[in-house]
């Protein structure tokens, strides 16, 4: 039998020689692979010892702003994101803590953000997963509207995470990559290494946040308390000086009817200031504290400015002050406590009278806006100075050092009494022509 010259096929153990163009071609190739490894591990390593930076750094981050800082400047090293956003949940509100890589146009939108907007990192915190988007049209595709502007940006590849710690959702993450399918095995491994110890770092800082923030406000009221006492050590003094001499005097001295009725009159003159001003104080405190009680109910405030009238009309009168009230419009009500909305009204009153020049006038009135009222008292006097203004509402301030005309707390209490209900209070002043203060607070049910 002839035997063919030709083998064409070998058994599956039995191979032809490599020639040494094919050896080497194989040995390039397994070179390449190996030094492709040897790249990955390196880059591997590298980001691992930039994560336990990271995680060192986010450790010893007390502040929200520190951990901020750290996610923003390291954590976007470690995972090499071209753009980043983070954002920190308190309930159902969401507040901006930074960006990287965005413009300031966008940035602004991204501060309106809510649960229910269509981006990527509002998804992740709806369903409580991360969002994976692996192309800028997949991203067009599926977040158009107000933000789209997300996908013409030269990005590729986005992800957005939320940071949960403890069963509790405390922040989100999204990160932006140029390269299309940018987040490999490894990739996403180490983001997510990211977002656990940016979860536990937001954590920890919200509360020491709010320690601190229950810190400062301790030494704010310890430093109120100080003032507080200064307050009454130096303005309670001069009435309770005069009421210990004319007491003295009483004793010591035969005097006539006329006389002993003088002195009693100085001594219940200065008994009432001591009770009005022990009255502020007291208020402040309470309105510091959040514990000023409001009996709400529906005010006419037609009666409420008959009030008013009858009150300051005499002291208006004493100093030759036309005290004029503009008759509000019929059925005119608010939701208020009674006490408390003529306290501020009063204080308002007896500040204009007191800072108007004799023969001047007042004048006070209120008119219907939507849902509210809004209440205004002018004055002729001398005006308020720019600088001056925004000082109006403090504690204790004077516009002139040892005004003998108050202690500086009528404003004060005068805000608080609004801002109990709800509202706010301003005043406009033109030196040299006169100040109007003005404050509005919910209408009542009538009319």
């Amino acid at each position: 039998m002839q035997q063919s010259s030709e083998i064409t096929d070998f058994p599956a153990d039995v191979r032809p020689p490599r020639t040494s163009q094919e050896h080497r071609a194989e040995v390039k190739r397994l070179t390449a692979e190996i030094l492709r490894l040897s790249e990955e591990l390196r880059r591997a390593t590298s980001r691992a010892n930039k994560l336990l930076n990271v995680s060192t750094a986010l450790s010893e981050a007390r502040s929200v702003e520190d951990v901020t800082q750290a996610v923003l400047t390291k954590g976007v090293a470690v995972v090499e994101a071209s753009r980043a956003v983070f954002l920190l949940c308190d309930g159902e509100r969401l507040r901006l803590l930074g960006t990287f890589g965005i413009g300031p146009e966008l940035e602004a939108s991204l501060a309106n953000l809510t649960t229910a907007s269509e981006v990527p990192i509002a998804e992740a915190l709806r369903t409580g997963e991360m969002t994976w988007i692996e192309s800028s049209e997949d991203f067009r595709h599926r977040f158009g509207g107000p933000f789209e502007g997300f996908g013409e940006l030269d990005m590729q590849t986005y992800v957005a995470m939320p940071l949960v710690h403890g069963g509790e959702t405390v922040g989100a993450l999204s990160l932006h990559f140029r390269e299309e399918g940018a987040l490999g095995a490894a990739d996403r491994a180490f983001t997510l290494l990211l977002a656990q110890a940016a979860a536990t770092a937001l954590h920890r800082a919200r509360s020491y946040d709010a320690a601190q923030e229950l810190r400062r406000r301790a030494e704010l009221v310890a430093d109120a308390r100080a003032e507080v006492l200064g307050v009454v050590a130096h303005d309670l003094r001069n009435p309770l000086s005069l009421i210990v001499t004319t007491t003295e005097l009483l004793e010591e001295e035969d005097l006539e009817a006329q006389q002993r009725r003088k002195v009693l009159e100085i001594a219940k003159r200065a008994g009432k200031q001591m009770n009005r001003l022990i009255g502020d104080l007291l208020d402040t405190v309470q309105l510091e504290s959040g514990r000023l009680n409001l009996v709400l109910e529906d005010l006419d405030v037609a009666t409420l400015f008959a009030h008013l009238a009858d009150t300051f009309g005499p002291l208006a009168a004493r100093k030759g002050i036309s005290l004029v009230g503009n008759a509000p419009p019929e059925g005119l009500s608010v939701r208020a406590d009674e006490f408390r909305l003529s306290q501020a009204m009063g204080n308002l009153l007896g500040n204009a009278i007191k800072f108007t020049p004799d023969g001047g006038e007042v004048t006070f009135g209120a008119r219907r806006d939507g849902p509210n009222v809004v209440f205004e008292v002018s004055d002729r006097g001398p005006g308020i100075p720019p600088e001056q203004v925004s000082h109006l509402f403090e504690q204790f301030w004077q516009a002139r050092k040892n005004d003998k005309r108050g202690v500086g707390l009528g404003l004060t209490i005068a805000k608080g009494i609004v801002e109990a209900h709800g509202g706010r209070i301003w005043v406009t002043s033109t030196p040299g022509e006169g100040s109007t203060f003005a404050f509005v607070i919910p209408a009542g049910d009538r009319a």
